[in-house]
């Protein structure tokens, strides 16, 4: 299971250097900070942010030795090669074992999870942007491939070790790998969501950044697993969506538009959060109506009908105005918004509304 909160079973303070137990005993050493032991490993509050740890702690050294002796018998020289680079400090030998991988998983049980300790040991320790990037991709394609805490390990990395100074190509790497397991994202990104929402004890500029994070990893995905996210998020039983602020909701709800998918994605589920949170931020409102506008729907007059509700205050109906001029609209409500204005002029004849008015004219022409 790929959880946060929900899953919490305990938690407990830990000072320096103290031990952290993961649910299959496993003993490990962790800075000061708080924890918690879940079904997914232990998570654990430190100055630097939360991290999660996998459900099996592994050391690669020994995975190493494990794969090593093993090999004579049932590993063949492919595995106990790709082992040997990856624990290399070379970001050649990083990236080369980890194009490797992505082109040809291994298909025995045993291989794939000493690759898959080889893989994160490296990422732990490189700081080569090229090789992470290789190494993430890699991580993907074995969590693709079966190994169960691939992916969880993967995305949570990333979110610890995650900032402004993060290389493109590495976060990007990050979005891929997540696309690669079916229901991962929708599963690790609401979970690091409910860290952020509901777990008073944790520092708010933690909490704050967790959610951005969330963001921008869905700001990154392109797949139908991004709308298997939002769909859970704006409609799931924790209602975990109307408890973040307006300018990130704004951004969320636009991200139905990055999604390239076939059969193609609809935006059912903005519709019914708007019914279930009615006289929300407009600004949310308006982003909601260009998503709508553009993604589609399966009721043809959903957009027409929020639009028409929009449309009656005369700042809303300026700003709409202003969004399909930018092509943030679709140009199918363009008659609607263009009454919408005349009548807010006869009534209200301001400057403003009379240039976008001309201006939505002129473009109609």
């Amino acid at each position: 299971m790929i959880r946060g909160s929900s899953s919490v079973m305990r938690r407990w303070k830990s000072g320096p250097l103290a031990p952290r137990v993961d649910k299959t005993g496993v003993h490990s050493q962790s800075h000061p900070g708080y924890g918690w032991l879940n079904g997914a490993g232990a998570r654990f509050q430190t100055k630097a942010g939360f991290f999660q740890t996998p459900r099996v702690v592994i050391c690669f050294s020994a995975a190493l030795l494990w794969a090593t002796a093993a090999s004579a018998q049932t590993t063949p020289l492919r595995a106990e090669a790709l082992l040997q680079l990856l624990s290399e400090d070379a970001p050649a030998s990083l990236r080369e074992a980890a194009e490797a991988i992505q082109k040809n998983v291994p298909q025995d049980r045993e291989q794939l999870i000493a690759i898959s300790e080889g893989v994160k040991s490296a990422l732990s320790t490189t700081r080569d942007a090229g090789a992470q990037r290789s190494l993430r991709l890699a991580l993907g394609k074995l969590a693709a491939a079966g190994v169960e805490d691939a992916a969880e390990w993967g995305f949570e990395s990333m979110s610890v070790t995650h900032n402004a100074k993060t290389p493109p190509e590495v976060f990007e790497a990050h979005a891929r790998a997540l696309e690669m397991v079916p229901g991962a994202a929708k599963e690790l990104m609401i979970g690091n969501v409910d860290v952020a929402l509901n777990f008073p004890d944790a520092d708010p500029k933690e909490r704050q950044r967790l959610k951005e994070f969330v963001t921008l990893t869905a700001e990154a995905l392109k797949t139908r697993e991004l709308a298997v996210f939002l769909d859970a998020l704006l409609t799931g039983e924790e209602d975990l969506f109307v408890k973040i602020e307006a300018p990130l909701e704004i951004r969320l709800i636009a991200c139905y538009q990055h999604v390239k998918a076939d059969p193609p994605i609809n935006a059912d589920a903005v519709v019914t959060w708007l019914e279930n949170h009615p006289g929300g931020p407009p600004e949310v409102e308006i982003a909601a109506l260009e998503t709508i506008s553009l993604v589609g729907t399966t009721d043809p007059d959903a957009a027409t009908k929020l639009a028409t509700r929009l449309l009656q205050k005369p700042a809303s109906a300026l700003t709409i105005t202003r969004r399909l001029l930018a092509g943030r609209i679709d140009r199918k409500l363009q008659s609607q918004i263009e009454a919408s204005l005349q009548s807010h002029i006869r009534h209200e004849s301001t400057t403003e509304l009379i240039i976008v008015l001309n201006e939505l004219r002129q473009k109609r022409n």
